[in-house]
């Protein structure tokens, strides 16, 4: 040791502090970069919808290609089989949906009728009861009914409009169908000394997969035994609730709540109390089932996410996309957290961003 260093006086510098300053910076400069991409898919909205609801349709065929191509049905047999198929879905579902927003859209008048009634004799019951009238509302806080019946005109119109972009979707539908057939080939070609970069991809796709085939499923059983169910009941509208419900199956509870609403408003307004007390089982046991028993049982119970992370998740892709973007929001999310667990280095925000604490 040379002579005059004092080892006990002199401080080392700390190890620690650039590693933190630079880990810093990168969180920074990535949440800059998310907030820059986000915007940039705001901005490209128009382009980015259909080319997503295209993306999902694809990933959920993918299993069903696979499965006819494995029974010996050519490639491009089987991608023409599948766009067909998913066209005439589109086409059917479309003229369900609008044929029942405008039957709607005619019986507002009596609906809403129905309504001020059941509110004026439930203010005059809370009045018998010695409740002061200045604390009662003259009317409910509903838009007036030239307003109701216009907004669900409106909407009839936004879904017949809707329908010129389906094609654009089903043009890009299909021909991820094709690059689904090379994706394979091109992902050993991708990883040709990296072993373990190419198992990794391929587990990623086939979570992926996995995942939107069981809840598009799922979803759609969902929706099948709501509608079978109400019309059974009698209420009103069948079709429409259950083609609500099956799209907002996939925003975890809230989605539920909200398919559950107007259903069984208009089964009590509509039908009566023991009728909308029905409606309102129908839709607790289904979600029950299917949502808390099957969807568990298939998936596994690695897929849940935070409520946080749900509610953050339909802020953001419901700002970014619009409606569409919140009903692809927790797939999107979902599909993120997929990508995150598929890296050692990111398992750990996996982790955060799922339901409960669980080791992956």
């Amino acid at each position: 040791m040379p002579p005059g260093m004092n080892t006990e006086n002199e401080a080392l510098p700390p190890l620690a502090a650039p590693d933190q300053t630079l880990s810093t910076w990168h969180w920074l400069l990535g949440g800059a970069a998310l907030v820059v991409l986000l915007a940039g898919l705001k901005a490209a909205a128009g382009v980015v919808t259909p080319l997503l609801l295209a993306a999902f349709l694809a990933i959920i065929c993918a299993p069903p290609l696979t499965w006819m191509r494995r029974r010996g049905v050519p490639g491009s047999v089987a991608v023409l089989a599948l766009f067909v198929a998913v066209g005439l879905a589109f086409f059917l579902l479309f003229l369900a949906l609008q044929g029942a927003v405008e039957s709607m859209a005619h019986q507002a008048p009596h609906y809403q009728a129905r309504l001020f009634g059941l509110f004026d004799e439930t203010m005059a019951w809370l009045a018998g009861r010695g409740v002061p009238a200045e604390l009662l509302p003259d009317r409910p806080p509903l838009p007036a009914l030239a307003d109701l019946t216009g907004l669900a005109r409106a909407v009839a119109g936004g879904v017949g409009q809707f329908t010129a972009t389906t094609f654009l979707v089903l043009l890009a539908f299909m021909f991820l169908l094709l690059e689904e057939t090379h994706l394979p080939g091109k992902l050993r070609a991708a990883f040709p000394r990296s072993r373990r970069g190419g198992v990794r991809a391929r587990r990623f796709l086939r979570s992926v997969y996995r995942y939107l085939f069981i809840k598009s499923a799922t979803s759609l059983a969902t929706g099948l035994l709501v509608g079978v169910g109400l019309a059974l009941i009698g209420v009103d509208f069948p079709v429409l609730w259950g083609i609500l419900a099956g799209l907002l199956n996939f925003i975890p509870t809230v989605g539920s709540i909200l398919a559950a609403i107007p259903a069984v408003l208009i089964a009590f307004l509509g039908l009566g109390v023991m009728e909308g007390l029905l409606a309102l089982a129908l839709y607790v046991a289904v979600n029950v089932v299917i949502g808390s028993v099957l969807e568990p049982r298939f998936m596994g119970h690695t897929l849940g996410l935070s409520p946080l992370v749900v509610l953050v998740s339909l802020m953001a892709w419901g700002w970014v996309l619009g409606p569409v973007g919140m009903l692809l929001s927790i797939p999107l999310t979902m599909i993120a957290k997929l990508a995150l667990e598929a890296q050692p280095g990111t398992r750990w925000l996996a982790i955060m961003m799922s339901d409960r604490a669980r080791g992956h």
